[in-house]
């Protein structure tokens, strides 16, 4: 008889009792994991957040400063604001013998409603500059001593001619008669005479 036929025959009794306990028994001592501890969401840093946001008030901030510095938001006194507008682009003060487009300074004289009869000489800059709530003709012409900026400002009404002469600038706002005016402005020692008479003999409004 093999072993396994002698288990199987052993009358059920104190052995088998104690199997099953030692069975029990060693069921008992298996570790059971403890409840799954709650995984709080991940809160993401604020500070990205508030960077971002610091830089775009930065950046308005910035915008806006320079559009008062340029006067597109116009002050009381048109002389004033035009002084202002010259000095906020000093690169356009710097001689050049360097053309400007043609073809850009038509187009821009159109985007300004503006048209010339006779073109003026030398034009050296030409731009569509934001000045006190509009958008603005300004080029600058090579006169004899140096250049000379001209803005034309067809919303702006003058009852006279009235003369510029601050910060080492001279130069005079001219009504027009088809409304409107034009400021022309140069340093302390430029004839802006020639180029008054020019760019208001020929200047043309666009209806």
């Amino acid at each position: 008889m093999s072993r396994d036929d002698q288990n199987l025959t052993e009358p059920t009794g104190s052995g088998s009792d104690k199997r099953f306990e030692a069975l029990i028994e060693r069921a008992l001592r298996i570790d059971v994991p403890g409840p799954v501890a709650r995984v709080e969401p991940r809160k993401l840093p604020r500070w990205p957040f508030i960077a971002v946001a610091a830089s775009l008030l930065l950046a308005a901030g910035m915008l806006v400063n320079s559009l008062y510095e340029a006067r597109y938001f116009g002050g009381d006194d048109l002389a004033t604001d035009v002084i202002a507008h010259v000095l906020h682009e000093p690169e356009l003060l710097v001689p050049t013998d360097a053309p400007a487009d043609g073809a850009e300074f038509d187009q821009i004289l159109r985007e300004a409603g503006a048209r010339f009869s006779v073109a003026p000489a030398a034009v050296s800059f030409v731009r569509l500059c934001p000045f006190r709530g509009h958008m603005v003709a300004h080029f600058v012409v090579r006169a004899s001593h140096g250049p000379v900026t001209v803005l034309l400002l067809p919303n702006e009404e003058v009852d006279a001619r009235t003369p510029l002469n601050e910060q080492g600038f001279i130069g005079t706002i001219v009504p027009l008669d088809a409304g409107g005016s034009i400021a022309v402005v140069g340093e302390a020692d430029e004839d802006i005479e020639e180029v008054r008479t020019q760019v208001a003999g020929a200047l043309r409004w666009r209806l």
